[in-house]
């Protein structure tokens, strides 16, 4: 499955839907999730490629109260390892941006992405 398709499946529900890849859009209601690749290391052998990828996802939670940010990105890091069988949470980050005047909490999660192979 792909990575959107595993993060939408797995969060969405935890923030309405407010779920978005690289940027959310202007003036989006909190709680939200922006998440990214960050790498992807593909898995090759002799014969060539699996359409297997090991990815390292970002996933960034930003709302306006620390206290729900920190709760939220506990939720979204249970429903990750509860959610995909092989999965590592590599760590997580604490942030505020002043210009948006939300708290942020970051957090990396490497898991498997099978791609559809073209013809």
């Amino acid at each position: 499955m792909l990575a959107n398709q595993t993060i939408h499946r797995l969060l969405g529900s935890l923030v309405d839907k407010r779920i978005y890849p690289m940027i959310a859009p202007k003036n989006t209601t909190t709680p939200y999730i922006v998440w990214q690749v960050v790498s992807a290391q593909p898995q090759n052998t002799l014969d060539g490629t699996t359409h297997h990828q090991w990815l390292r996802v970002q996933i960034d939670i930003y709302d306006t109260s620390y206290d729900k940010t920190v709760s939220l990105s506990n939720e979204v890091t249970q429903a990750l390892s509860n959610g995909i069988d092989l999965s590592i949470h590599s760590g997580s980050q604490q942030l505020y941006e002043n210009d948006t005047k939300l708290f942020r909490q970051s957090i990396d999660y490497e898991f498997w992405q099978t791609t559809t192979p073209t013809l």
